[in-house]
């Protein structure tokens, strides 16, 4: 996730949870409908269309799902659960495994609206358990306007809150400051200086890592085999088995070797795959 964090581990998952449910939902694409239309169709046409704006998904238990995408690109992931939350890639891949448990709702912004939002899981941190009731309202405004801020103000007051998001000094949504706070605490974080890696990106990237990896370690168990079985002929079969497998699904690689060992040496040789394999599973 890197060395920006914005406010995750500084406020609760349920604050967050909370915060990102009062997001601004001026320009609704669609509510409250079921969350298995999250396809990777619709993830594809929202990233050619050039969405700016972000998904909220609702999961039993009041438990929150949250996406911001920029220009089609996603900056952000996060997903609320029983005893935490998650992240990144990990939230982005939970969400679409589970988001036929959710309503889904889907809100476009405008493209000065996201690096503030996407401060608060990715931003670094200004200022945090500031007692509120020490803060200048109109001193804070005036230091935030003067230095062009870009980013989040959070007032936290135990399990409930609210947040304010500027963009080069400015209060957006039209939501201005209070003229005195009171009671809690305020967390100030600022967006990323430079825009977050499109998680979607990252995530086929991990997946090509992993499939990469996953066949690397069938091939050398099936070679292990050969060895075995063959001696010194085993380095010929290997690249034979090369040529005639050419999968780079590791799933069906597994299956076609598995297959071709029982019929083509015996049934031991593929036991003996599956006891090489079976450390990795």
């Amino acid at each position: 996730m890197g060395e920006n964090q914005g406010l995750l581990e500084h406020i609760s998952p349920s604050l967050m949870g909370y915060l990102l449910a009062a997001l601004p939902r001026r320009d609704p694409v669609a509510e409250s409908v079921q969350g298995s239309l999250l396809t990777p169709d619709l993830i594809e046409r929202l990233r050619g269309e050039g969405f700016c704006g972000y998904a909220l998904a609702r999961f039993s238990g009041e438990e929150r799902g949250w996406l911001a995408f920029y220009r089609g690109r996603l900056l952000g992931a996060w997903r609320q659960t029983t005893y935490g939350h998650l992240a990144g890639t990990v939230a982005y891949r939970a969400l679409r495994r589970e988001m036929g448990l959710a309503t889904l709702s889907l809100y476009r912004l405008q493209p000065d609206d996201l690096p503030p939002l996407v401060a608060l899981t990715q931003g670094s941190l200004r200022a945090t358990w500031a007692a509120a009731s020490n803060v200048v309202a109109a001193d804070l405004m005036d230091q935030l306007s003067q230095e062009q801020f870009t980013g989040a103000l959070v007032l936290e007051d135990g399990l409930v809150g609210r947040a304010w998001f500027f963009f080069r000094g400015n209060c957006l949504f039209d939501e201005a400051l209070p003229p005195e706070f009171h009671e809690g605490y305020l967390h100030l974080v600022q967006a990323p200086g430079q825009a977050p890696a499109d998680l979607l990106e990252q995530a086929q990237q991990e997946d090509q890592a992993q499939r990469s990896s996953r066949l690397s370690v069938v091939w050398s168990a099936v070679q292990e085999v050969l060895k075995e079985y063959m001696g010194r002929g085993a380095s010929s079969a290997l690249e034979r088995l090369r040529e005639i497998y050419t999968t780079d699904d590791p799933t069906a690689l597994e299956k076609a070797l598995r297959q071709w060992l029982t019929e083509s040496l015996e049934p031991n040789a593929a036991t003996l795959f599956d006891r090489l394999l079976r450390p990795t599973l």
